[in-house]
């Protein structure tokens, strides 16, 4: 279909999101680059996890994993769930997302508006504990697979608030349980899990990356992007590797493994030394399959008041509204540029989701001052200006 022909519904808006140069922020901090930023917020999703979430339930269908009036249970940051949820809108599917306590009030409120239903866990649950989000995901998939076929709205209801009461009241024993039960697969729940299916990934490679080479006209020195699953990264970078010598560096937050296990550090050794940190989606305490970290070149860490800080900026200089997890890409990028010296170069950085989900976290003063961060946005930058 032509991109500007009528969509027969709205999964055919996904992708084509506009590339923009950023030249009063790199006029800010005095950069001698031509800095563009990809702007994945513009899905109808508002982030990058819309195409992901069609690549993997289309392939789910054309594989027989599901079947129309299935569930869909996803653990997600909520950007992968919201993306989940228009597909499951238009495609006839019931979706549960599972997502950990810090992720926005704003995430949760547009799933349940979209007909979503929604677990919370404990943030601070490592992957491994009944508690976590993967788990729980589990444990729902495994309550509907025992139904022995489709569930109703109202039993659906009943489970879910099983699931959340079992939660809440830290049963770990009842939902670890749950979650190892032994029952008989049917295609009446299905899990996508991102973090291991090869169509994350693939989704990048065969969308993601080809509009930037297209609209970039193969002229890309620098590629940065945030870590999360790894497959926005890992996607563009397999294609843009293929055809090119760009150089693709990963931001990771402080609290993540992927920039410890770059350098060298055993993955188990990093799960030890991981820890909370507040920027959402991005960053990981576990080493998906998604991600191919011998793909990127360098990875660049940022904390989370530097990445609060550069997304503010980002609206109150470009009029652009993307979340932290932008900030975060941004200030890696111009720390890495000035750092480095780098002039002259045509850098990218993908901003993966719009800042309209986080208007009463990092884009309202009275939550940062309550949570420990400076509001002086240009302050905590000043540093990258020289």
């Amino acid at each position: 279909m032509g991109r500007l022909k009528p969509g027969r519904n709205i999964l055919d808006t996904i992708g084509w999101t506009p590339i923009v140069r950023l030249e009063k922020l790199a006029g800010f901090f005095n950069l001698r680059n031509e800095l563009y930023a990809k702007l994945e917020l513009m899905n109808p999703g508002g982030s990058v996890k819309d195409r992901i979430a069609l690549y993997m339930v289309e392939a789910a269908e054309r594989e027989g994993v599901i079947r129309r009036g299935a569930v869909l249970v996803e653990p997600t940051s909520g950007n992968t769930g919201i993306g989940l949820a228009l597909v499951g809108n238009v495609k006839g599917y019931r979706v549960v997302l599972v997502m950990p306590r810090k992720m926005s009030v704003e995430k949760e409120l547009l799933l349940k508006a979209m007909g979503a239903m929604v677990v919370r866990t404990p943030t601070e649950a490592p992957p491994s504990s009944p508690l976590s989000y993967y788990r729980v995901s589990e444990a729902l998939r495994n309550l509907v697979w025992s139904r022995g076929g489709p569930v109703s709205a109202e039993e659906l209801r009943e489970i879910v608030g099983r699931v959340q009461r079992m939660v809440d009241e830290g049963d770990e024993e009842g939902l670890r349980r749950l979650a190892e039960m032994g029952v008989e697969p049917t295609p009446y729940a299905y899990i996508p899990n991102q973090y291991f299916n090869k169509y994350n990934p693939l989704a990048h490679y065969e969308t993601t990356a080809r509009e930037i080479w297209e609209q970039m006209e193969g002229m890309i020195d620098y590629l940065f992007a945030g870590i999360g699953t790894g497959g926005t990264i890992t996607g563009i970078t397999r294609f843009l590797k293929e055809r090119g010598d760009a150089r693709i560096v990963g931001v990771d937050p402080v609290g993540s493994i992927y920039h410890l296990v770059k350098s060298g550090v055993p993955v188990e050794e990093a799960k030890r030394r991981a820890h909370p940190y507040m920027v959402e989606g991005i960053g990981e305490d576990l080493l998906p399959e998604t991600v191919d970290l011998s793909l990127i070149d360098e990875i660049v860490v940022v904390d989370d008041q530097r990445a609060f800080s550069m997304a503010r900026l980002l609206a109150k200089l470009e009029g652009i509204l993307a979340g932290g997890s932008s900030g975060a890409a941004l200030y890696g990028a111009i720390s890495y540029l000035k750092e480095r010296g780098v002039e002259g170069a045509r850098v990218l950085v993908i901003l993966p989701d719009t800042g309209r989900n986080y208007l009463t976290k990092i884009f309202d003063d009275g939550w940062m001052e309550e949570n420990g961060f400076e509001t002086d946005d240009e302050k905590v930058l000043e540093v990258l200006r020289g």
